[in-house]
């Protein structure tokens, strides 16, 4: 046999793909080679033994129980709700690093449970017993404050104008209506069948 018969031979025992079949090959490819993540958090770098920078944000090691302090993986989990905050608090649970803020102890604002000063009840309720933790004291600039978007009342809606009737007032006193009670109708009685004294009935007997 030659070459052009064996084609021939195959393109009969293989039919063209479909449409759908080439969609799902290519479909195959793009999962098989995933595209790189992008990195999240911020960069994590030290200044000096206790002090460092979070991104921009200047913040300073004050403890640092069982070495629980880990920059890279602060950095990785590092957002920016936690700038709004004091302190941070990161404690270690199955090996996942957990980030916690807290305001300073003279902080009225805040609520009692989110002051520093009540940070050995949340390591106590929260936290796995004898975890490793540290906890970072913000030192550089004014805390962010996340903005809430506010709907602002917009001055310029057009009002619905509605026109009043004016009518004169006259000093003519109106006639008062005077209602009459009505009379009740007398009802007129019913005559009924009375059976007369003395009536009798006769009951015929049936003739065969």
């Amino acid at each position: 046999m030659t070459k052009e018969q064996n084609d021939k031979k195959e393109k009969q025992t293989n039919p063209e793909k479909t449409v759908t079949e080439e969609l799902t090959e290519v479909l195959d490819e793009i999962v098989e080679t995933p595209a790189e993540e992008k990195k999240k958090g911020e960069m994590v770098v030290f200044i000096d033994e206790s002090n460092l920078l979070i991104g921009e944000r200047q913040y300073r090691l004050v403890r640092n129980y069982r070495e629980g302090f880990d920059a890279e993986r602060l950095g990785e989990r590092f957002s920016e709700v936690l700038t709004r905050y004091d302190y941070i608090v990161g404690d270690w649970g199955y090996e996942q690093l957990r980030l916690k803020g807290f305001f300073r102890e003279e902080d009225r604002k805040s609520l009692p449970e989110q002051r520093i000063d009540t940070l050995e009840d949340y390591l106590y309720e929260y936290c796995n017993f004898g975890c490793a933790y540290f906890v970072l004291e913000r030192t550089g600039g004014k805390r962010q404050q996340v903005r809430k978007k506010r709907k602002r009342k917009r001055k310029d809606k057009p009002q619905a104008f509605v026109e009043e009737k004016k009518v004169p007032v006259t000093d003519k006193p109106k006639k008062k209506t005077i209602i009459r009670n009505r009379q009740p109708q007398k009802e007129t009685p019913v005559p009924t069948k009375t059976k007369e004294k003395g009536e009798r009935f006769v009951i015929r007997q049936r003739e065969e």
